[in-house]
């Protein structure tokens, strides 16, 4: 029994179920989701996924660690059903009430589920689990226990030809000048100050960012093909224990053979 996955996923239900109905109400995690729509939209044709079309061809996306959606809305006009995947009941929640609302023509479907896991879940073996035309994680591939096992399983979720996307960060560290308002942090004395909310965070943090390298590592040994890589040029800033901190971000791709 892997204890370190079940203790990682605990912590990162309990930490998202606490977070669900407030998750992008801040003004920097409301900048972030824009930030994802963009390099989304921008990219759609870099990412190479069949998208629904005018001769009414549907595109089914699975949304994977979804929460409240941000994948799916800045990807509305390309696809006509979204089915989003989620360790946190609480998010799935929020995610159905929002879209359901905001888009009221797409077809939305939900389930609990962790692709992590060393064990397949045989609630998600039907049909409508499968053959997505395109698969998509955005800023959560760094609180995954094991992101290897993540990306066979949404691998084997795909259909033949289709595309999984990976939105993420670079590593890099925190610089002790990075701060909120007047106060300054200084590296000693970071532990110290840390916020019980920054505490509760850092227990869902698995790796600080991945290298394109690593990146195709994981996309190659999952079995994908045509693998591309895209750094972000407009920087992620997160306000985490009073301080602003800077991420470099990416979309990382492949296609199923």
């Amino acid at each position: 029994m892997d204890h370190g996955h079940h203790e990682l996923t605990a912590a990162n239900r309990d930490t998202w179920d606490s977070k669900a109905k407030d998750y992008d109400a801040k003004p920097w995690q409301k900048k972030i989701a824009s930030q994802v729509a963009e390099a989304l939209t921008s990219h759609a044709d870099w990412l190479g996924a069949h998208w629904a079309s005018t001769e009414n061809r549907g595109c089914r996306l699975l949304d994977y660690a979804c929460g409240t959606g941000s994948v799916t809305r800045a990807l509305s006009t390309h696809i006509t059903h979204a089915t989003g995947l989620d360790i946190s009941p609480a998010m799935l929640e929020q995610y159905t009430a929002l879209l359901s609302s905001s888009h009221p023509s797409l077809h939305i479907s939900t389930a609990v589920a962790d692709f992590c896991s060393p064990s397949p879940d045989h609630a998600l073996s039907g049909p409508e689990f499968h053959n997505f035309n395109i698969a998509g994680v955005a800023l959560g591939f760094h609180h995954f226990s094991s992101p290897a096992t993540c990306l066979s399983s949404l691998y084997s979720h795909l259909s033949p030809s289709g595309v999984l996307f990976v939105i993420d960060w670079l590593p890099n560290t925190v610089k002790a000048e990075d701060h909120v308002g007047s106060k300054r942090v200084h590296p000693e004395s970071v532990q110290e100050e840390e916020t019980e909310e920054w505490k509760k965070m850092k227990k869902t943090i698995k790796t600080n960012g991945f290298e394109e390298k690593d990146m195709r590592k994981l996309f190659e040994g999952a079995g994908f093909e045509d693998f591309g890589f895209v750094v972000l040029e407009e920087k992620f800033v997160l306000e985490m224990n009073g301080k602003k901190v800077e991420k470099t971000g990416f979309i990382a791709k492949g296609r199923k053979v």
